[in-house]
This record gives C-alpha cells, structure tokens and sequence, in this order.
C-alpha cells in the first residue's frame, strides 16, 4: 500500500520527467565522467534526445532501460546538484527498488546530500510497498560503501564485468588438462539451466538481459529465432566425456556482445578456460565481449582468455521491517 513519505531536506523534489532530463544528464556526466562506459556515454546522448521531446526510443538499444523518470534530485541556488534515481522491479512475486545514479554535484559535496537523497528514497521505497532496497556501488569507492553501510545496506554479493575488446583471430585453442571444446548438445539443456541459475541467481537476473527461453535447444526454438533475424551460438567443455560448462554467445546492439557461462562448480577454472578462446576463435562477428560473473572466480581464467576486469560491483539490500 502506497503511503506519504518524508523528504529529508526542503531541497529535495521528486524528478519531473522531461523537464529535468537534461540536467540530469550533464549531472551524471560530470560526475561521472572518470568511469563511465561508451554504453554509459550513448544512455547520456539518449537522454538529451528524449529531453528534447522525442517520443519513445525507437530502435535503439537503450529502449528497455528504465528511464529516470521516478526518484529526487537536490535542487539549489537554481541548479539542480543531486539526483538519485529510483528503478521499481519484481522478483518472485515481491516488489523491490533499486537505488541508481546517485550523483552530488563536485562543488556541493561533504553536505549530505547524497545521504538525505538516499534516505529520502528508502522513505518512498518502504512506504511503496517494497520489501527491500537494492543498490550497485563500485568496490573501489570505499566513502560510497561507507555511507551505504552507515544507512543500513548490508553486502550481499559481487559481480565483475570482464571485457575483451580485442578483435584479432586466435589459432585454434588446444585441449587443455583432457578439456575438449564442441558442439551442445540438446541432452545438455536441462544442466546448462542449472548451472545459469547458480552463475545468475534471482537477485542478480532480473537487473541483466539474461533470456533462456532464448537458449532452449530445439528445431522450432531456432527456426524462430533465425526468421527473427536473431542468433544465439553454444559451445560444450567436456572432460573425459562429461560435461563441465558451458557457454552462450548473443550479439547485442550495445558496446559489446554478451557471453553467458555456465560452469560445474568444481570444474569452473578449467571449463571457463577452455570456453572463453573456444567461442572467441568460433566467432565470425569480431566485436568486444562482456560477461557479468560473480566476484573472485575463475580470475586466472579469465585473464589467460584475453579478458580484462572493466569493474566490480557491489551489490546491497536494505530491508524494511515490519
């Protein structure tokens, strides 16, 4: 049930959608301009579009991203110098937010603005009927991880972002450690689901773009994929004749195309290792690959495979008693 909420300070309002897109934009761009991504400099372009008054998204990759039109921004001395964004979601019948784009203008910060924001959007959140609030922030911003934990977000996992941004052909990969790279198999379907849940956990799922009816096997399911001008490609690891991992490859319309792996626990260095310069040697479409995999796992692989860490996130959750 939807309820009043508290506003932490007389300058805090709620965002106006296309009215404040743009400073919204040049916010987030100035502050976070030392990290931010070429996907993170398009979604700055698409915003500045929409503020314009263009009407929907049309055919860009960015047409399934909530836009910020739901959160609070600080607003003084006629300018708006804080903003936080708030991105409602459901995961298995429960109702959460996620906190994004909290952003203080460099010349107002060491205020408390970021603090009062954020409180200002748990206050909504709680009384919007969430059960908990969720947040990402980088592992190597240690004074935004201090404020999260002052205000009672606990840590609940981490996930690293590799990249491979090289497109020169590799030589065909030689079996390693009895590890042999080939075709998935339709017998393969019902592990490789397994193992996705284990490596993509509900919490994590729902914030990727993380589709397996896309991934089933069959005839029908790819004929339909093929007329729809979409493809997916698989490869297996298997070790002595059993399966160890596997991996997906889906083009996308953003930066870089995406990798799903999916990996037996106790063979997931050597299954990671071989599945990463098998589908890059496999690939005709020469384009820079992400895969989003939890924190600390499988490092050696990843390097070895000409995988490079573009960051890790942590992720929070601050529950609401009742």
């Amino acid at each position: 049930m939807n309820g009043p909420f508290h506003f932490y300070s007389p300058n805090i309002r709620p965002i106006l959608k296309r009215k404040d897109l743009t400073a919204i934009a040049n916010l987030v761009e100035l502050c976070f301009a030392d990290t931010m991504d070429p996907d993170g400099r398009d979604y700055i372009k698409h915003l500045r579009w929409l503020a314009q008054g263009q009407a929907g998204w049309g055919a860009n990759p960015f047409e399934q991203l909530a836009l910020p039109v739901q959160g609070f921004l600080w607003e003084e001395d006629g300018l708006i110098v804080g903003n936080l964004t708030l991105i409602p979601f459901s995961s298995q019948g429960k109702r959460y937010y996620l906190i994004a784009n909290v952003a203080t203008h460099p010349g107002y910060r060491r205020r408390g603005i970021a603090r009062k924001l954020t409180l200002t959007g748990l206050d909504y959140a709680r009384t919007h009927g969430a059960v908990s609030t969720w947040l990402h922030v980088r592992d190597d911003n240690p004074h935004a991880q201090e404020l999260y934990r002052n205000l009672g977000f606990e840590e609940k996992l981490r996930r690293t972002l590799w990249q491979n941004d090289s497109y020169t052909d590799l030589a065909e990969p030689k079996p390693a450690n009895g590890v042999l790279i080939g075709q998935r198999h339709t017998s393969d379907w019902a592990q490789q689901t397994a193992w996705l849940d284990r490596v993509y956990p509900p919490e994590v799922v729902w914030n990727l773009s993380l589709n397996k009816s896309r991934m089933q096997p069959g005839f029908f399911r790819e004929l339909q994929l093929k007329l729809a001008g979409e493809q997916v490609a698989h490869l297996a690891a298997r070790k002595d004749g059993r399966l160890i991992g596997l991996v997906t490859w889906e083009p996308s319309r953003m930066y870089a195309d995406t990798l799903w792996l999916a990996t037996e626990p106790e063979s997931e260095d050597a299954a990671v290792g071989a599945l990463l310069p098998g589908i890059r040697q496999a690939l005709r479409r020469k384009r820079p690959l992400v895969v989003n995999y939890p924190a600390d796992h499988a490092q050696t692989a990843f390097e070895n495979s000409g995988f490079m860490p573009h960051m890790t996130l942590i992720w929070m959750e601050a529950g609401f008693s009742d």
